[in-house]
């Protein structure tokens, strides 16, 4: 029986530290804070409601349309987006 490996835990042969793609990625900071006024496609801003990572680590975020005072509602939000879909609008 043959074992199935996941690509992200392969090593990333651009890395001198010879990391897997999932290190590479789990070391990456993300670039929006929660808050941040951000613009997705067709011009549409939304907040940075949360900062997520993808299964291989990659840095996502859930977007939402207002921050609640307490906390925000994951009801509300988009999940998924990823940093080179955005612009930043208004930094908190």
């Amino acid at each position: 029986m043959v074992g199935l490996i996941n690509i992200a835990d392969l090593k990333d042969f651009d890395d001198p530290q010879g990391r897997t793609y999932r290190e590479v990625n789990n070391a990456k900071e993300h670039k929006y804070k929660d808050g941040d006024l951000v613009e997705i496609e067709h011009g549409v801003r939304m907040l940075i409601g949360k900062q997520t990572r993808d299964c291989d680590g990659t840095p996502l975020y859930s977007l939402t349309p207002d921050l609640p005072e307490d906390h925000p509602n994951e009801l509300i939000m988009a999940h998924g987006y990823s940093e080179s879909g955005m612009k930043l609008i208004n930094a908190v």
